[in-house]
């Protein structure tokens, strides 16, 4: 996504905005679960993904939105890695995995070990690198204005009465927070490559990316770090 709008718009300063078309364009790929079951359904939406492996980021998953898929989870095929920071982890393996994908996937052998063909989705927190809030993160990762979180909204406006005649306002604010959040991540993941060769998705929290990193450089590149 950067890439792309560093390629589209090389003079773009951090203190302007995407383009509009381009950040309709943004804002039309992000998907919105409502209701009691927006967990499946969200499940379901990813089990038609063609891939294996997922791993789903929120900002503050180990002590929020973890514990609301926790909740919601049908069953736990795998335990939660939760210590005092709350759910660093949490894997499931679901039914909603699309059929064709599965027979797919059973074809090309590319599952091993039982007969389970399923998806595994992996739900981790990115708070555990970055220790600010999602706004004071967008601002240090000097993204285009219109890709930072919106700040000057009322949440506890919206209740379970009024949350659907006004979906035109907390919509908008729910996709740009998703922007936002996957902005920084990709910013942070390409310095953490350029730098130490590791990111986000394998490395549950900063210390643990700094430990292989610095193992990989020690073996591999002892001229970086030395």
């Amino acid at each position: 996504m950067l890439d792309r709008i560093k390629h589209n718009f090389p003079h773009l300063n951090p203190t302007d905005s995407v383009p509009e078309e381009f950040y309709n364009k943004l804002m039309n790929i992000v998907e919105i679960f409502v209701g009691k079951d927006c967990i499946d359904q969200m499940l379901q939406y990813l089990g038609k993904i063609d891939k294996k492996k997922l791993t789903l980021i929120s900002h503050n998953g180990s002590g929020f939105d973890n514990w609301i898929v926790l909740k919601n989870a049908k069953k736990l095929t795998q335990f939660p890695l939760v210590t005092a920071r709350g759910i660093l982890s949490l894997p499931l393996t679901y039914l909603f995995t699309d059929e064709y994908l599965q027979k797919k996937w059973k074809r090309q052998k590319q599952i091993m070990g039982n007969s389970n063909y399923l998806q595994n989705t992996n739900f981790i927190c990115s708070y555990q690198h970055e220790k600010s809030s999602l706004a004071a993160w967008r601002n240090s990762s000097n993204l285009p204005m219109n890709l930072r979180k919106i700040t000057d909204i009322n949440i506890a406006k919206y209740t379970k009465d009024n949350w659907e005649s006004l979906r035109h306002e907390w919509e908008p604010y729910a996709k740009r927070d998703t922007l936002c959040l996957g902005a920084s991540l990709i910013k942070y993941n390409t310095v953490m490559k350029e730098v130490v060769f590791q990111n986000i998705s394998n490395n549950l929290t900063a210390p643990s990316l700094s430990l292989k990193g610095w193992y990989y450089l020690y073996h591999y590149n002892k001229e970086m770090v030395e």
